[in-house]
């Protein structure tokens, strides 16, 4: 009866360790963490454009370093691994739908379209979403070209 009940309890804690989602990537959470870095610039915004921010919920790599930058009507934030993959992701705020010519369109999970541009060290995402009049642009970088468009629309597809 003991070894049923141990084994059911590392069985548990199996299926809770399968099932968790990751670091919490959520705006308030990010704050907490990087005050300096991330925090200081992204409260000059209003909280409108901060709810309005392309935060991932998740990232295809374990994050080390996170820094913000907003200029005029745009907010940048760059995702840092240990080694050299970095997301970098650009909010522009009430943009208009103008959008940059991509010959490569990828169908988003959420509706819509994204245009996707391969480069020799990195992918270039571009997605318009008119719900926030927003366009949202990814910059996936990292030394795995097989795995790199694949990550990338991951990073995408979790952007809410």
């Amino acid at each position: 009866m003991k070894v049923i009940n141990r084994l059911s309890l590392v069985i548990c804690f199996i299926l809770l360790a399968g099932c968790s989602s990751g670091p919490d990537l959520s705006l308030g959470h990010l704050k907490e963490l990087y005050p300096e870095t991330f925090a200081a610039p992204i409260d000059s915004l209003p909280q409108e454009k901060q709810d309005k921010l392309g935060l991932p919920e998740k990232l295809p790599f374990d994050l080390e370093a996170l820094k913000a930058n907003v200029k005029g009507s745009e907010a940048e934030i760059v995702y840092q691994s240990k080694s050299e993959v970095q997301a970098l992701v650009r909010t522009i705020f009430n943009p208009g739908n103008n959008l940059q010519e991509s010959e490569l369109q990828i169908p988003l999970d959420a509706g819509g379209v994204a245009g996707v541009q391969k480069r020799d060290d990195h992918v270039f995402v571009e997605w318009y979403n008119g719900d926030d009049d927003v366009i949202y642009q990814l910059k996936y970088t990292s030394n795995n070209k097989e795995e790199r468009l694949k990550k990338a629309m991951e990073i995408t597809n979790s952007i809410s």
